[in-house]
């Protein structure tokens, strides 16, 4: 006599609970990894930035005549007076095209009310929308120094050699590029964003 050997219908439900258990707990965890990369991408890409950014100004202090600083870009589109490039893109939703090399369209150039000095930009963690959600578990909903999806970086391109400007209550240099990290959930008007 042959015997058949099956899972019953109990078993089966068994099963199906404890992989949904353990479902509902991997789920989040990967969420948070997704948040916590998207961060440090950012956090890279603007590292690389500003390297790149202190390059251009080093050709300009070291060449006295023509030299070419990022991708193929001319000196004569470096500030003759402060050395730092004003424009890093003609396309907004590709800000850094002539300073680093690939596809930075996780970043985002925004209109601010000082363009003239200052450059605004939101990343993969930072961006208002599509941003890294609040840290509801940290004091004030904000890990500082990480950015999510208030914050903002600035690029100081023009302002006099031997002025500063300050920004969500950060001193800026001519050539920095920086974090805002804005405290808590608030929504920032990047419009008036002013180097005062």
């Amino acid at each position: 006599m042959k015997q058949h050997s099956a899972f019953t219908m109990v078993e089966l439900i068994f099963v199906i609970v404890i992989i949904g258990i353990l479902a509902s707990i991997a789920v989040p965890k990967f969420s948070g990894a997704s948040d916590g990369a998207k961060k440090s991408a950012e956090i890279a890409t603007i590292s690389a930035l500003s390297t790149a950014l202190e390059s251009a100004h080093g050709e300009w202090i070291i060449n006295e005549g023509d030299f070419t600083w990022g991708n193929n870009r001319l000196s004569s589109e470096i500030n003759a007076t402060t050395g730092y490039p004003a424009v890093l893109s003609d396309d907004l939703k590709n800000p850094f095209k002539y300073t680093l090399k690939g596809d930075n369209k996780d970043f985002e150039k925004l209109n601010s009310g000082d363009d003239t000095k200052i450059s605004i930009f939101v990343g993969p963690a930072s961006h208002p929308s599509r941003g890294v959600a609040y840290d509801t578990k940290a004091a004030n909903s904000d890990i500082a120094g990480k950015p999510d999806k208030n914050d903002y970086w600035v690029y100081v391109h023009s302002i006099t050699s031997d002025s500063n400007c300050t920004i969500g209550g950060k001193t800026l240099y001519i050539g920095d590029i920086s974090l805002i990290d804005v405290t808590g959930t608030s929504a920032t008007n990047y419009a008036s964003l002013t180097c005062n």
